[in-house]
């Protein structure tokens, strides 16, 4: 693949899909390109859906290009007649057979255009679409129009717009992790509908659970403010460098002081446990980014664990609690996963 796709900032999935498709069709790819294109298929279904997606625009263009480019297209054939063989061997001079051959050429080539240009553009409107949403098991960055840069978790759902006067984010679900390219001139809010945080050049994550959310701070610093519900119990909440918010939809808040980069830790995929934290905790954090659940129950969510994990891999995880609990990892159905306690003794 050529080295666009790793450019910064990233392409876009749906560009990525545009790209790849492109250079297969056109047969750019090496052997060794094209067992990067399939690992790059099975890294996410998303990277699938996009494909055949963009397959079926192919589709739709490779069946509509004749009709765009050929104007008598009932009498149009790919097949040449070439002129009689004694002409050729005298010869004599190109005839119609020939003139329908360039005939051919000039389409193909203008469909291809075409076809280029429109595969474009439909890749380009993702950069235009102030929408990001994520899957189970997908982490996305990228880059908004004012230089800030988003992370978001599985199970995201991000609209974005910047204004002259505000730069406006809405988490309507999710969570993410925000580095703020510094305008005084215009705050950066997210809105996520219990309270909104302000923030003019900070790095910062903030999660929304249901009916609660939680504000950290990693860099600079940030006011917590009431959201337009008006159910919060306070009107604004200054936050600093390592210090946690968590608010309900109810008014409920609770400080924490944390390591705010090691907390935000998940923004890549990563999940610390130290002491102090139980299992179920840790349970729900997995339990939120991926399609296979786990589930434990109340004797063995109350045990505290500590270690360092992968996000993405909640298998591995609950290996970990069958060794933690002395239990066993019984399989029920292809998306869940129960940690059964061991049996008592006699």
């Amino acid at each position: 693949m050529t080295d666009r796709i790793d450019e910064n900032p990233p392409m876009s999935i749906p560009e990525q899909a545009a790209e790849w498709l492109l250079r297969w069709h056109c047969g750019d790819l090496s052997i060794a390109e094209r067992f990067e294109y399939l690992t790059w298929l099975k890294t996410s279904p998303v990277h699938i859906a996009e494909t055949l997606r963009m397959c079926r625009l192919y589709s739709w263009l490779e069946a509509t290009k004749l009709r765009l480019f050929v104007t008598n297209e009932d009498n149009f054939s790919n097949v040449v007649e070439l002129p009689p063989l004694r002409d050729r061997a005298a010869g004599g001079t190109r005839g119609a057979g020939w003139q329908s051959l360039w005939k051919v050429r000039i389409a193909a080539s203008a469909a291809a255009i075409g076809l280029s240009a429109m595969l474009a553009l439909g890749a380009k409107i993702v950069w235009f679409d102030h929408t990001l949403r994520t899957e189970a098991s997908e982490w996305r960055s990228i880059q908004l129009a004012d230089g800030s840069s988003v992370s978001a978790t599985p199970y995201t759902r991000i609209h974005h717009e910047m204004g002259d006067e505000e730069r406006l984010i809405t988490l309507e679900q999710g969570s993410a992790v925000f580095r703020v390219a510094k305008d005084p001139s215009r705050p950066f809010l997210v809105d996520t509908g219990i309270v909104v945080v302000k923030a003019t050049g900070t790095e910062f994550g903030v999660e929304r659970n249901a009916d609660v959310v939680t504000v950290t701070v990693s860099e600079g610093s940030v006011a917590v403010l009431s959201g337009q519900s008006g159910t919060a119990a306070f009107t604004s909440v200054a936050l600093g460098i390592d210090e946690q918010l968590t608010v309900s939809s109810a008014g409920q808040t609770e400080f924490t002081a944390v390591d705010g980069d090691e907390y935000l830790e998940w923004g890549r995929g990563v999940l610390r446990f130290r002491s102090g934290n139980e299992v179920r905790h840790a349970v729900e954090r997995f339990n939120r980014s991926n399609d296979v659940k786990i589930v434990v129950d109340n004797v063995t969510g109350e045990r505290q664990i500590r270690g360092v994990f992968d996000l993405n891999d909640p298998e591995t995880f609950a290996a970990t609690l069958e060794r933690l609990t002395g239990g066993s990892v019984v399989r029920e159905g292809p998306e869940r996963l129960r940690i059964k306690p061991r049996e008592p003794g006699p």
